[in-house]
């Protein structure tokens, strides 16, 4: 367990340094988080204070808070519309009635409706935002839709080309029950990945915004008072510690 999350950590101090690197504009990152270039430190902490909103976000900060938040929003719901899809693999499909699986398809509809916005808002802004990890994501989630295609074409559930996702109602209504069923409520289905990545997605866009509401009101984007960056705390590292 705790090698996945100093991976995902490591992952975002990446990101992170991206973000550095693109507001110093300086080619000298690696010696900036070494803590060997004051004047690396100097530049950096100026162009945060050098920020260009009254909120003491720039815009790209804006935008990446506006990003993540949608992001963790989304997530979180889709992690509840997966949940449910996934309690009904062991609903009696032979002993409903017709009305029952009418019923049965009307909120399954419903729910993959809802599952597809959601879908798309994370694919959107993960597009959108960029990065390392987010690129990750993005290939993988594009990659669990490639994986069950056939099985989502047959319920009117088709991909754009720009990665999101769209239902057909009619199509979906006309398919057999027990096809929904295998497609979209049973382990190893498209639903199913997507419910387990979103926990990853969700941690993800938490320690970006910690990241990012650090940057706004301590003043300091990676640097706390004795030098060291916000991933070596949570590691309890000390490799970018002035004082070391």
């Amino acid at each position: 367990m705790g090698m996945k999350i100093n991976s995902l950590i490591l992952s975002n101090r990446l990101l992170s340094q991206a973000r550095s690197r693109t507001r110093t504009q300086s080619g000298s990152l690696g010696s900036i988080m070494n803590g060997s270039s004051n004047s690396g430190k100097s530049a950096m902490l100026d162009a945060i204070k050098n920020k260009n909103s009254k909120d003491g976000f720039s815009k790209a900060d804006a935008k990446s808070k506006e990003n993540y938040t949608a992001m963790k929003k989304a997530a979180e719901s889709l992690k509840e519309r997966t949940k449910k899809l996934l309690g009904w693999q062991e609903k009696e499909w032979s002993s409903m009635t017709e009305e029952e699986l009418t019923e049965y398809k009307e909120e399954a509809a419903s729910q993959v409706a809802g599952l597809i916005g959601e879908y798309n808002t994370l694919i959107k802004s993960m597009t959108d935002e960029s990065g390392q990890v987010n690129n990750i994501y993005l290939k993988q989630l594009t990659g669990y839709f490639k994986n069950a295609k056939g099985a989502l074409g047959e319920l009117g559930i088709t991909q754009k080309e720009d990665g999101t996702l769209s239902l057909d109602k009619e199509k979906f209504m006309a398919a057999d029950a027990d096809k929904i069923q295998k497609a979209l409520c049973s382990a190893g289905s498209f639903v199913d990945d997507v419910n387990k990545k979103a926990d990853n997605i969700i941690a993800n866009a938490e320690t970006n915004l910690a990241v990012l509401n650090k940057s706004q009101y301590a003043g300091s984007y990676t640097y706390n008072q004795y030098g060291s960056d916000i991933f070596d705390i949570l590691t309890s590292g000390s490799k970018y510690n002035d004082k070391s």
